[in-house]
């Protein structure tokens, strides 16, 4: 039986990602880290097994402990401060956190398949060019999000580079996803993947099950892309980038 364990256990996008992968034959086991005890029941129902444990308080060891005791195949990021409680929690969380899995990741060795969850135009808005496949309404959406949610931004950026800088030492199979605004619509199974456009969002299901199709094709290791809504059924569209080497992060950081 496959194994996953899943960081941010009890955001929207995980829990969609827990039935999916519940709902395959075989059944996935899937250890969910959760920050609460008051997450446990419902987690539970989804055939989840809670782990209780603070990101933000756990050292390196500790998580790479919790890595140790899962044994999974498969280790996927979905975990956020969500702009909740200031700036320094999503430090906490979204940088420092997201570092520290690296590091315990690496320092189990693990050689399965990880996916960190992030964000569209997470780049280095002051170093680096407008990506050439955005048009002036994708500059209008980036200039109100980085107002908007600056330090968030910031914080997943800081993350992204490191993972991919570093990765020379650690030697992770990472996937980095990156999508748009998240939806509550029901999935369409239907996505663009690659260089996309900023406007379109995109609903919590199809990041999931996309996340599912990242697991599925290894070809995304060492990728970083986009994905919205879209037309392309999710399997065919990550296919297409990886087909394409459609990396949407290579040059902006």
């Amino acid at each position: 039986m496959p194994t996953l364990l899943l960081f941010g256990g009890s955001g929207k996008v995980a829990r969609y990602l827990t039935k999916l992968l519940r709902a395959q034959n075989p059944p996935w086991t899937v250890n969910s880290i959760i920050r609460s005890n008051e997450q446990v029941a419902s987690l539970s129902a989804l055939g989840a097994k809670p782990i209780v444990q603070s990101i933000e308080e756990s050292s390196v060891s500790d998580l790479a402990s919790t890595i140790t005791q899962a044994e999974p195949d498969v280790v996927v990021w979905s975990a956020g401060a969500g702009g909740k409680d200031g700036p320094h929690r999503t430090d906490a969380v979204d940088r420092e956190g997201a570092i520290k899995v690296f590091d315990a990741l690496a320092e189990v060795k693990f050689k399965g398949h990880f996916i960190l969850v992030s964000a569209v135009d997470i780049r280095d808005r002051e170093r680096k060019p407008v990506p050439d496949w955005y048009d002036s309404s994708d500059i209008q959406r980036s200039d109100r999000m980085w107002t908007a949610i600056g330090h968030y931004m910031r914080a997943k950026l800081a993350a992204d580079i490191d993972l991919r800088t570093k990765n020379a030492q650690r030697n992770l199979k990472y996937t980095i996803l990156r999508p748009g605004g998240l939806s509550e619509e029901p999935g369409t199974g239907r996505v663009a993947a690659g260089k996309v456009h900023l406007n379109a969002m995109i609903p919590r299901e199809d990041v999931a099950a996309t996340i599912f199709a990242c697991i599925e094709n290894p070809g995304t290791i060492g990728m970083a892309f986009d994905v919205v809504s879209g037309d392309v059924p999710i399997t065919e569209a990550v296919k297409g980038v990886v087909e394409r080497k459609e990396d949407t992060f290579e040059g902006f950081y």
